[in-house]
């Protein structure tokens, strides 16, 4: 530590769905705090987490996708971004996918971006699935302005030397600052909540098409002892249909997400977990005030 001084910031991941928030929270940490599937919007709530070292402690604030989207759902996930990066950030971080095609939700991403208070640090990622990723960076800075002031870094979010780069970029942009959280937190989630996103990261696994968006994971019961943890969850889907998939033939299916989910939480609690799983339907739930606003 360099005298008495200590760094910390509050850092907002931002970005389009599966531009790789997510995956460089989890890659900096070592750890997987927020769940990392190919399915696009798989972030639905802020998630933080939080690496400290002798002398800077940073909190990462994991954000959904900023998506277009026909349902309550996606508006609500589009208010968590955006809540983000104008409430109490020191910095954010805007990934830049450069394995697709730039396009609206990247347009209002950048808008966003380019119209907050707080320094933003562009982090161009995926350079690994980019045949020429100077093109295509030139090409977002001839079409989005406002980051000419930005530090500006190219990334693999899944490499662990893009981890070094991305956490030296960081380094002369943290302010002074206190020690919000213990040395050894890594996230201000309660093990139910990473519990439900643990549960629902399988059934985005082992599910198709529709259904993973239609699912909410609702933790009915957790319970901490010296020997285990015990949790009874409730999966909410929209219609008998959806329930059926995830049931699967003679019940293997939800057997199989419930073996899974529960090697995820006991890893990360550290200690045995039994866990029971029932499926609801729940008919419309995504474009339902009443139940979103009590979940």
């Amino acid at each position: 530590m360099n005298g008495d001084t200590f760094k910390s910031a509050f850092i907002a991941l931002f970005g389009r769905p599966n531009s790789g928030k997510s995956t460089l929270m989890n890659t900096v940490l070592r750890e997987q705090i927020s769940i990392v599937t190919a399915l696009p919007q798989t972030t639905r709530q802020n998630i933080k987490g939080i690496y400290t070292t002798d002398d800077t402690q940073i909190i990462f604030v994991d954000t959904p996708g900023m998506h277009r989207g026909k349902h309550a759902l996606n508006e609500l996930m589009r208010e968590e971004a955006i809540s983000a990066i104008t409430s109490g950030m020191d910095l954010i971080c805007y990934l830049v996918d450069l394995s697709r095609d730039f396009g609206d939700e990247e347009n209002d991403c950048a808008a966003a971006a380019a119209a907050s208070s707080v320094p933003v640090l562009l982090a161009f990622n995926k350079i690994d699935k980019c045949d020429d990723p100077d093109k295509k960076i030139n090409a977002f800075l001839t079409t989005y302005k406002g980051f000419d002031n930005s530090t500006k870094i190219k990334i693999s979010a899944t490499s662990p030397k893009s981890r070094d780069i991305f956490l030296n970029a960081l380094t002369p942009l943290i302010p002074e600052g206190p020690k919000y959280f213990d040395d050894d937190s890594l996230t201000d989630a309660t093990m139910r909540t990473i519990a439900a996103e643990f549960i629902r990261k399988q059934i985005i696994i082992n599910t198709r098409e529709e259904v993973p968006h239609a699912v909410f994971v609702e933790i009915e019961l957790y319970k901490e002892t010296a020997q285990k943890h015990e949790i009874v969850a409730g999966i909410h889907v929209e219609t008998m249909g959806q329930k059926g998939i995830i049931i699967g033939s003679k019940g293997a299916l939800i057997e199989k997400i419930k073996k899974d989910a529960r090697k995820d939480i006991e890893n990360l609690a550290g200690m045995r977990v039994s866990l029971k799983l029932h499926v609801k339907v729940t008919p419309g739930w995504r474009d339902d005030a009443n139940f979103l606003r009590a979940m």
